[in-house]
């Protein structure tokens, strides 16, 4: 994504049965449609059809806009209050992704560079500092 115009947020409702505490799953940051490298193929959205034929589930989303920021970051914090997420791992690595500085451009790249010694983990995996965070960067623009 080359700005925030160019993501989209979704996510899956639960059933009927499933409903408000822990009925929503499967959040992602997705492309919009009009930005997506997919857009001929139906974008990178959820397959809403499917979803409904399967489980009963429908889509809801948002623009990337919507959770940037302070108000977007209060957004993704009362998801995790309201207990929303069946995982509320989702919802944290979101949160990551938009408001930790250069985790975005590390995240996939973090086994790879504890396994080249890049550093030594000292936390939970995924809640790295931004020491962390840079050496990965560093690593990964020296190995390109």
């Amino acid at each position: 994504m080359n700005s925030v115009e160019d993501g989209w947020v979704e996510w899956l409702n639960g059933s009927i049965a499933e409903q408000w505490e822990g009925g929503l799953r499967e959040l992602r940051l997705v492309h919009h449609k009009p930005a997506s490298p997919n857009a001929d193929q139906g974008g990178c959205y959820h397959d809403e059809a499917y979803w409904f034929a399967a489980k009963r589930y429908t889509v809801s989303d948002l623009p990337l806009t919507s959770f940037v920021g302070p108000d977007g970051l209060v957004t993704l914090l009362a998801f995790l209050a309201d207990r929303r997420f069946a995982d509320p791992n989702e919802v944290l690595e979101l949160i990551k992704r938009l408001h930790v500085p250069n985790y975005e451009g590390a995240r996939n790249s973090f086994e790879a560079a504890i396994a080249e010694g890049v550093f030594e983990p000292r936390s939970t995996p995924g809640y790295y500092d931004q020491r962390e965070l840079l050496a990965v960067l560093n690593w990964i623009s020296n190995e390109q």
